[in-house]
């Protein structure tokens, strides 16, 4: 990486898609240091409306790899997840910085291959679970740590939507997305639920994962119309989680559930001296033998959480600091979702090394 002192910090988006447009792009304008060198994007037209968006000068390329000739600071990745492990891949090995949007990858195999080469090349890599930025987050977080929980031995997981089936290829074709709910908004109920508890190892892993409605049945989706001979990912699964404290688990996703919210992306965790929900801060305790509850509520607001993920990254990069998501952590919920799938697959517990 080339040193980034009395100029700005050089960014590369690789994926210049929704998410890219919706908020990075706006997050990384929005810090003065950082200037926005370029745009990568299979696609021509999605390269160069991207990078119009990220200012003037700001290139447009369909090739990462030039992208990354570009004398970087850092990546920003955000494609579909199939293409997540070459991008970072790539971008290390030229001496990049990265962060890249959830998952991280699709396999702890990948997870592995990439912090191992981050860790060997002494550079920064992040998974973007912009849920741990939120006001809601770190209220909880903060009132666990307190010790308010005390031990946690069981906590409950919901990503789940009434019909909210994205209909990109890249969220439903197994080819570009690997996992369905899962991997789309499981994970991130499942990272905040296991930032939570500080991360315990877990050790056995039950699932089921499922395709109910995509398929052919006439449920109504909220987004429209899909390509239901393209599916190819599930729209239900579930799991039970045993952890090497003790600690138990159980998580549901999907996008498509009889339910009448129409999006719950919900973690509770329970503990001997309290329980606490997450997002509605709510919390129940026992003190002095008297039953106590309430909600929590964090006194700074936090109105871009995306933003403010970026700015953790560039900061950690700029002053040497540990990821605010290190991929020792993420590989954890990523071993737990793929776990999950091969249990369905192979009608087993499945037992994580």
């Amino acid at each position: 990486m080339s040193t980034h002192t009395g100029r700005k910090f050089r960014v590369g988006i690789i994926g210049g898609g929704g998410i890219a447009q919706a908020v990075h792009i706006p997050g990384w304008r929005n810090l003065p240091e950082v200037e926005i060198v370029g745009v990568a994007d299979v696609s021509e037209a999605t390269a160069k409306k991207a990078a119009a968006a990220a200012g003037e000068g700001t290139k447009a390329f369909t090739d990462y790899k030039e992208l990354l000739k570009q004398n970087l600071d850092a990546v920003d990745i955000c494609t579909p997840n199939k293409i997540h492990t070459p991008a970072a891949l790539a971008a290390l090995n030229a001496g990049v910085n990265v962060i890249c949007e959830k998952p991280l990858a699709v396999t702890t195999a990948e997870v592995r291959e990439m912090g191992e080469l981050a860790d060997k090349k002494k550079l920064k890599l992040m998974t973007a679970q912009h849920q741990r930025f939120t006001q809601s987050a770190q209220a909880v977080k903060g009132w666990i740590d307190a010790g308010n929980v005390g031990d946690a031995y069981h906590a409950r997981v919901r990503a789940t939507r009434r019909a909210w089936l994205p209909t990109a290829p890249g969220f439903i074709d197994a080819k570009l997305a690997g996992g369905g709910p899962c991997m789309d908004i499981g994970v991130h109920a499942l990272d905040l639920c296991m930032w939570m508890m500080n991360f315990p190892k877990p050790v056995r892993v039950t699932g089921t994962a499922k395709t109910v409605f995509a398929k052919g049945h006439d449920m109504p989706n909220q987004w429209g119309e899909w390509d239901r001979e393209r599916y190819s990912v599930e729209d239900f699964a579930a799991g039970f989680v045993h952890f090497d404290n003790g600690a138990t688990m159980v998580l549901e996703a999907s996008w498509m559930l009889h339910q009448v919210e129409n999006e719950e992306i919900q973690a509770h965790v329970f503990g001997r001296k309290g329980g606490v929900d997450w997002p509605s801060g709510k919390f129940a305790s026992a003190p002095n033998g008297v039953f106590a509850q309430g909600t929590l509520t964090h006194p700074v607001h936090v109105p871009h959480p995306h933003w403010n993920e970026l700015a953790a990254f560039y900061d950690c990069v700029a002053n040497g600091k540990p990821s605010p998501v290190p991929w020792t952590e993420t590989i954890k919920v990523i071993g737990i979702l793929e776990a999950i799938y091969q249990s369905s697959e192979q009608g087993r517990e499945i037992v994580l090394k």
